[in-house]
């Protein structure tokens, strides 16, 4: 998946990032992700409207999760995000990608059971 990008630098990796979390909760679910959190947490925990289907996560422990985004500062704070989460989070520039490009994976491998 990619946004479609604008030419604006800000924008297209704010995009980038807001794709990347949504590819991120459809991994690992709505429930882990704000249990990262315990503010978020609670207020879940107060919010009897969500269901659990929708804070089940598709992937399952063990799993690998690739995520490609646009470099900027909010990357750092997405890795932080992931870390976690995955027994190994890495940044992989490809060799093939060319010099002027911004593109970046964020390679999360084995999902960590969760903890609810």
């Amino acid at each position: 998946m990619c946004p479609l990008v604008s030419g604006i630098t800000t924008r297209d990796a704010a995009l980038s990032v807001e794709l990347g979390m949504q590819a991120l909760d459809l991994a690992v679910g709505r429930a882990t992700l704000h249990s990262l959190d315990d503010n978020v947490q609670k207020e879940k925990e107060m919010d009897s409207s969500a269901s659990d289907l929708e804070n089940e996560g598709v992937l399952l422990t063990g799993g690998q999760l690739v995520i490609k985004l646009l470099e900027s500062e909010d990357v750092k704070e997405f890795s932080q995000i992931c870390k976690p989460l995955f027994k190994k989070a890495s940044w992989l520039r490809p060799k093939a990608t060319r010099s002027s490009s911004r593109e970046i994976y964020l390679i999360c491998q084995g999902l960590q059971q969760a903890q609810r």
